[in-house]
């Protein structure tokens, strides 16, 4: 039995890079676990190479000619040229749904999903498992929650300086995000020179840096079936404020965070002058900063094997 994660070229960030964690995880359990690579259309097989980050290089292949019914391929939500071309193989199929709002981006329906020949989904939430059942899927379903790199608890301790700055990660709500900017240089015009710092494209080591030198992480979250970046704020020590963004409501509490629903502008606006204003009263959070590293805990390496330990064994027995 072979288990193949289908994907395309790039594992650095973001969902990609959860497929890797889930072969290297499986590997390390004992399962003969791969990537298994669609090519970009057009993309010359003699140069093509995926890219991985240094150290975390895992076996692949571009050919499916060999599958057989004792194997597994694992392909995402929202990748129809994967599920495509592995529709008419005889192995067994399994979806990777890290993003529930987008399930029906490569199907149409649940329908289309299990005439594909799906037999099993794995979520990276109890939110996105939850869910997917009540789109009416009811065959095996698993939550795994990924495992957070500790690179950011690593940052979070390290003791560096910590800036009166806000982070954020613009790509998700940049309207949304100017607006919440405006609303606070507008209320509070003494704010005008306060830095917010966007960490979008930075490594993972430099974007851990900058969580843990910045106070304050502005979460802007959308349409997540989990939501790693607030919980790598957490983990490396800022205070985060904005939005669930769907799949963090798995995590955020009262304690850990300010958490908000959809169109709050003006809430998370205030809220972060508020928390502005506390820091620089001397007021240092030591109990929420507590909290989210609490919080962080379930989302160890260690839990996510297990995790993932549980959903194969269940899916393909245990390795052999």
């Amino acid at each position: 039995m072979r288990i193949f994660y289908v994907t395309s070229g790039v594992h650095l960030t973001g969902g990609q890079r959860v497929n890797l964690d889930h072969v290297l995880a499986l590997r390390r359990l004992g399962y003969d676990a791969a990537l298994l690579i669609v090519r970009p259309p057009g993309e010359d097989s003699t140069v093509f190479r995926p890219e991985f980050p240094t150290g975390a290089e895992a076996p692949w292949r571009t050919d499916m000619a060999d599958l057989t019914a004792d194997d597994i391929v694992v392909v995402g939500e929202m990748f129809g040229a994967g599920a495509i071309a592995v529709r008419d193989t005889p192995a067994r199929k399994v979806l990777h749904n890290q993003g529930p709002f987008y399930t029906f981006k490569a199907f149409t329906d649940l329908t289309a999903l299990r005439a594909w020949g799906c037999e099993a989904i794995i979520t990276p939430s109890v939110f996105a498992a939850h869910m997917v059942s009540r789109m009416g899927w009811d065959r095996p379903l698993f939550a795994v929650h990924p495992a957070l790199d500790p690179v950011f608890a690593a940052a979070g301790a390290a003791g560096g300086p910590r800036h009166l700055r806000i982070a954020t990660i613009a790509n998700r709500r940049p309207d949304e995000l100017r607006l919440i900017h405006g609303i606070v240089r507008s209320r509070r015009p003494d704010l005008a020179r306060l830095p917010w710092y966007d960490i979008r494209g930075a490594s993972r080591a430099e974007v851990a840096r900058q969580m843990a030198a910045s106070e304050i992480f502005l979460a802007l979250g959308h349409l997540e079936g989990l939501g790693l970046p607030p919980l790598e704020a957490m983990a490396a020590g800022a205070l985060v404020v904005g939005f669930y963004g769907g799949g963090g409501q798995e995590y955020a509490t009262a304690e850990n965070g300010d958490w908000f629903q959809d169109g709050a502008h003006f809430e998370i606006a205030q809220t972060l002058i508020r928390r502005i204003d506390q820091l620089r009263g001397g007021e240092t959070f030591a109990v929420r900063r507590a909290a989210g590293r609490q919080t962080v805990e379930d989302f160890s390496q260690e839990a996510f094997e297990t995790g993932l330990a549980a959903a194969w064994r269940t899916i393909a027995g245990p390795p052999r």
